[in-house]
Order: C-alpha cells, then sequence, then structure tokens
C-alpha cells in the first residue's frame, strides 16, 4: 500500500492563507473555445488527474509549524454553472471567480468550473487556492486533465518538494541581498480611500502577434508609463519555477522563488534581461523569505491581525514591500493541447493573483500573446488602469484587438 501525499506547509503558504483571509488569493487559469464536454466525461478524468496528482486533493491539517497539506483522497469537484454573461476579458460578469477556496475551514484547495457564456463559447474556470498551488502547478493540472480527455495517461507528480526545502539545498550558494529596499512608485495614482473592502479588477487582452523578451519589454514600459505621472524608484517582483532550472521534480506546490528587478531610467529590455540571468546565476532566486522560521510557529489568526491594519498601505502607498508589481511569464502554450474531442480551444490565459498594486501574466501562443493585468479596483476609480491597459495595448499591437 503506498504512503498517503503528505508535505509540510511552507512560510510562503503560510503567508498566502493569510493574503486569502483578505481577498481571495488564487492561481486560476481559463481555457475557452467552442463545444461542450459532457459533465460526467469531466469529472471522470478530474478523478484520474487528481489520482496521479495527489497535491490536488489535499487538505490542510495540523497547526503551527506542524501544519502540512495532506491528501484528503477526494478529486476537486466540478460545477457546472447557468449560462452567463461574461466575455473573459474581465471580471464583470464572473462573480463566481470570486467565492472564496477556505483550506483554513477544511474546504478543498481547486475547483473547476463549466462556465456556458451567451457569446457562444464555453469558459473552463480552472481555480487553484494559491497557498497549494502556484501558476506552474496549475497549468500541469489544466493539462493533464485535457490529456486525459484526449486518451492519454496523465503524467502524475507525487513529489512532496517545497520552496522553502528546495532553497534551503541552496542556501550556501544563494548570495545575500546586499540593495537597501527601495519604495517603488505605482504605475497609476490610487483613489482616496472610499470606504469598501479591497477589491480586484482584470483585464485580458491579446496582442496579435508574438513578441520576444515581452516581460522585459513590459516592465520597461511600464516604468516609462509611471515615471510620466512622477518620478521615483520602479521595481518589479519576478517569479521563477524551479521546476527544471534547481529541481527535475514537478510537483503540485509553490516551488516559485522571487526575484526582484529595479527598472531605472533609461534601462532597455537588454539591461534588464542581463541583470536577471546574473541574478539567477547567483542563485538570487534561491534566497529564503525572511524571518520564514519564525512565521512558521505564529498563529495564522495573530499573523492575521498583524497585518490587518498595514494591508491598505501596502496596496496603496510607496512601502519597501510591495513593489511597483508583479511579472509572470508562463511561456509558450498552444490551444491544441487545450483540445479534445467536443472542445476546440481557442485560447488560454492565466488570472493574476490578487495581491499587490498590479499584477501582470503573459501566455504566448504561436502567434499572438495573451496578457492579462490586474490592479486593487481602487487604482481605476476614474478609469485610469483602463487608461493604462490600452495604452498598453496600442504600444504592443500593430492591429491590437480585444478578445
Amino acid at each position: 500500500m503506498s504512503q498517503r501525499y503528505s508535505r509540510r506547509l511552507s512560510p510562503l503558504e503560510r503567508l498566502s492563507l493569510v493574503a486569502n483571509e483578505f481577498y481571495h488569493y488564487n492561481a486560476d487559469g481559463i481555457v475557452e473555445g467552442i463545444g461542450f464536454i459532457e459533465p460526467g466525461r469531466l469529472e471522470a478524468a478530474v478523478e484520474r488527474v487528481a489520482e496521479a496528482n495527489p497535491g490536488l486533493r489535499v487538505r490542510l491539517h495540523g497547526r503551527l509549524g506542524w501544519a502540512r497539506w495532506v491528501d484528503s483522497g477526494v478529486a476537486p469537484r466540478v460545477r457546472v454553472l447557468p449560462e452567463a454573461d461574461w466575455d473573459g476579458n474581465s471580471e464583470a460578469g464572473a462573480a463566481f471567480m470570486r467565492e472564496p477556496l477556505d483550506a483554513l475551514r477544511g474546504g478543498p484547495v481547486a475547483e473547476l468550473l463549466v462556465v456556458p457564456c451567451t457569446d457562444g463559447r464555453t469558459r473552463y474556470v480552472f481555480r487553484g487556492l494559491h497557498a497549494a498551488i502556484d501558476g506552474r502547478s496549475a497549468m500541469h493540472w489544466v493539462m493533464e486533465v485535457f490529456r486525459v480527455l484526449r486518451g492519454e495517461a496523465p503524467t502524475g507528480t507525487p513529489c512532496t518538494l517545497t520552496d522553502f526545502q528546495l532553497q534551503a539545498q541552496y542556501a550556501d550558494r544563494a548570495t545575500p541581498d546586499t540593495s537597501p529596499p527601495v519604495r517603488a512608485i505605482a504605475a497609476v495614482d490610487a483613489g482616496e480611500p472610499d470606504g469598501k473592502p479591497l477589491h480586484f479588477i482584470w483585464r485580458r487582452i491579446i496582442i496579435n502577434r508574438n513578441i520576444g523578451q515581452i516581460l522585459p519589454k513590459t516592465a520597461v514600459f511600464l516604468a516609462e508609463y509611471a515615471r510620466r505621472r512622477e518620478p521615483g524608484e520602479v521595481g518589479f517582483i519576478i517569479p521563477v519555477d524551479y521546476r527544471g532550472l534547481r529541481t527535475q521534480e514537478t510537483g503540485i506546490s509553490n516551488l516559485t522563488g522571487h526575484l526582484r528587478v529595479m527598472v531605472p531610467e533609461g534601462a532597455t529590455a537588454w539591461s534588464l534581461m542581463k541583470d536577471l540571468r546574473a541574478q539567477i546565476a547567483s542563485f538570487a532566486d534561491c534566497r529564503s523569505m525572511p524571518g520564514g522560521r519564525f512565521v512558521s510557529w505564529i498563529p495564522i489568526g495573530s499573523l492575521r491581525r498583524r497585518v490587518r491594519p498595514k494591508y491598505d498601505f501596502l496596496h496603496y502607498a510607496p512601502n519597501k514591500v510591495f513593489q511597483t508589481g508583479g511579472l509572470v511569464s508562463m511561456g509558450m502554450s498552444q490551444p491544441d493541447a487545450y483540445s479534445c474531442p467536443g472542445f476546440k480551444a481557442e485560447s488560454v490565459m492565466g488570472v493574476p493573483p490578487a495581491i499587490g498594486k498590479l499584477n501582470v501574466i503573459f501566455m504566448n501562443h504561436r502567434d499572438s500573446v495573451v496578457v492579462c493585468l490586474s490592479a486593487p479596483a481602487r487604482y481605476n476609480h476614474r478609469g485610469q488602469f483602463d487608461e493604462m491597459v490600452a495604452a498598453y495595448q496600442r504600444h504592443f499591437s500593430r492591429e491590437g484587438q480585444i478578445a
């Protein structure tokens, strides 16, 4: 009899649970296209995928530094929703995506929503709690489901490795961070406090051509855009997937490090790529989270009470914690990999996690780039976020189109 899947909760995952208490903090992917997969067939595929990838079935067990993700044996549920007036270009019409995945109270870490839409497309929304599933894990799950739906075998990943454990393996090679923390400015200005709870918006656009080095080019564009409004430091957090870089494991977990890249005036995409490569060569992505071991022994309720008074400040004021934003490249993705008999995928996208001042996710297709940008709603109180998105699309597209 095989051993039950179980892995320790990393400090980053613990803080992610705290973030999820304020606003749903997920790693979500959306596949849209033409056709409809029979629900029973879809449920059977999810069941088989979860059996091969038990990290999708975990529930939270234990407290403090003893907390673990443990296989519950229950696959993510599949929910078929009523027809929705939703075009997949924003959060408008998609209130179902704001429903929490509540692991702290015994809930699951993943689910699959089937959303038939009035525009004739079906959108499959793969939701994953970021405290257990990072972006690459989410895309692995999506691809596994469509593999099975095509009659292929799932690749499976029973790995229990976490970011914290991997960082410990490279601790003697990771160069210390000697650069002083900076108070980075936001890409657009925030409105005055309106008394409303924190709420995030997002926009999806399609650039109708493929663009090399779109991540550093985006960093340069956003830095120049921000400095038209006010002078100041501009910096971005760049997630670094450890899979294939620091380990050959492909676990369903948070196997991600982070780099900070500053964008000085006059920076180019080439200079930023040179900086990122130098940081990776020095194992800067393997630096452990400051105070990580300490965080593991603070009750989540206490962490929540400590963070709550500072949460609005972190999202809206220049500070040393949240930079200008986060930029995430998910690499090349072909819609054929997300198609199966009865369903032809047209586009695949990742929805940025709801944290920070700005997040951008890129998905390269064969002849286009799907870009999704998100920010707290106060950054759009007079339409300034939408103005920035439109300027971004004009800049990068000859004949840009909203999907």
